[in-house]
């Protein structure tokens, strides 16, 4: 389905009002992930965003956190973080 400008800007308002400032911390996984949940919402609701209860938002946040657990991308940061730490010791050899 085919959204206009103003249905998108509607709902992406409406999902940064419900989910506020956790938008700005997602990983690429967990923004396609939502951004996929959404799209499902407002395919449900035909492109009405008026229609769409924050109950629904929230759901779709749930189902990323489903697939991408916060414990699970702190401990994938965390090994990145020591990987790169091992990766500078040996160049400093």
């Amino acid at each position: 389905m085919k959204y206009t400008k103003e249905q998108l800007d509607a709902m992406s308002s409406k999902v940064g009002s419900v989910l506020g400032e956790r938008l700005n911390y997602l990983s690429r996984g967990q923004e396609a992930s939502l951004e996929h949940a959404l799209i499902e919402v407002l395919e449900r609701h035909n492109g009405q965003v008026e229609n769409i209860p924050d109950e629904e938002i929230w759901g779709a946040w749930m189902v990323m956190e489903a697939f991408y657990p916060p414990d699970a991308l702190e401990l994938s940061d965390r090994f990145q973080a020591l990987m790169d730490i091992q990766e500078k010791n040996q160049d400093d050899r």
